[in-house]
């Protein structure tokens, strides 16, 4: 058997799932920006620590605060600081992007451990936003990075997942499962949601 044949055969194996390299160049690239950010947060909220008077950079006025949003009781919600629990995720998503853009591939569990673990991750940036518009009445930038780059990773791993679940069942994956146009509406429709509520608590 030749190494092409080999290699079809291998991409077909049941429970057995790798990714388009659209999606992990996308990885690399949510993992890469959510990491910077965070590591940019956690570096504010050290020198925080340090010096009560310190302005972080992304703190222009009462409403475009990082300050208050940094210094609240939200911004450490298990006890140490939140930014550390993107370090490691968003390692793991850029170093899973990695791996994909190698050719691995990993089994039905591992996929669906990655999405539990985003699913956890929406609904804190959720629980964020609500208590940074609506509790702490301050946004920080740095933070809606964050937020902006957390959304689309889900989407797109729920499609990534839907659309391996049906190449083992021997489906074509719908056109609804494209790899591209529905995540990019749902997406846009989220972040327009998430623009009009700020909108309203801010501005109108």
């Amino acid at each position: 058997m030749s190494a092409a044949v080999e290699t079809r055969r291998e991409a077909r194996t049941p429970g057995l799932w790798g990714a388009s390299q659209l999606y992990a160049v996308w990885l690399v690239l949510a993992g890469a920006v959510g990491l910077f950010m965070s590591g940019l947060i956690l570096f504010d909220k050290i020198k925080l620590l340090q010096d009560a008077g310190f302005t972080p950079a992304c703190t222009l006025n009462d409403v475009v605060s990082c300050t208050d949003v940094m210094n609240s009781s939200q911004a450490s919600a298990f006890g140490f600081p939140n930014p550390f629990i993107g370090l490691v995720g968003f390692a793991v998503v850029l170093t899973l992007g990695v791996a994909l853009l190698a050719g691995a591939r990993f089994r039905a569990w591992f996929w669906y451990g990655f999405l539990v673990g985003l699913i956890l991750a929406v609904g804190f940036v959720h629980w964020l936003a609500y208590e940074a518009v609506y509790e702490i009445e301050a946004l920080c930038p740095y933070c809606m990075v964050v937020w902006a780059v957390v959304l689309p990773l889900f989407v797109s791993t729920v499609v990534r997942v839907g659309r391996s679940r049906a190449v083992d069942r021997g489906d074509e994956p719908s056109s609804g499962m494209s790899a591209v146009g529905m995540p990019l509406a749902v997406v846009i429709v989220w972040y327009l949601g998430f623009t009009a509520l700020i909108l309203q608590q801010f501005v109108f």
